[in-house]
């Protein structure tokens, strides 16, 4: 859950980033000078790759998440009073918890 979490933050980041450096190319324009031609197709470039790795990275993380919920939902189909055991020793371990005083 925390890794699709940081996943998550890291594929807005990403995306942000993505966005901005568009934006900044925008704005660039048609600059004259070659340099800045040059450096503005670079960026093009750079931009259209990250493009791509987000969206192998969001297709990535729900395929796992996919598979992650199949193997769950079968376990707890073919182990249910298992799982019940174990959630009934994590409430009890989060009430103990949560139920001291310091």
């Amino acid at each position: 859950m925390m890794s699709s979490l940081r996943e998550a933050r890291l594929r807005r980041d990403l995306n942000n980033v993505v966005t901005q450096v568009d934006d900044l190319l925008t704005t660039v324009g048609d600059a004259g000078s070659q340099t800045l031609q040059s450096l503005r197709d670079k960026m093009t470039t750079a931009a259209g790759t990250a493009r791509d790795k987000l969206s192998t990275l969001d297709s990535s993380v729900r395929d796992n998440a996919r598979v992650a919920a199949k193997y769950t939902d079968d376990y707890v189909h073919d182990k249910p009073w298992q799982v019940i055991g174990i959630v009934a020793a994590v409430g009890l371990l989060i009430g103990y918890l949560t139920s001291r005083r310091y």
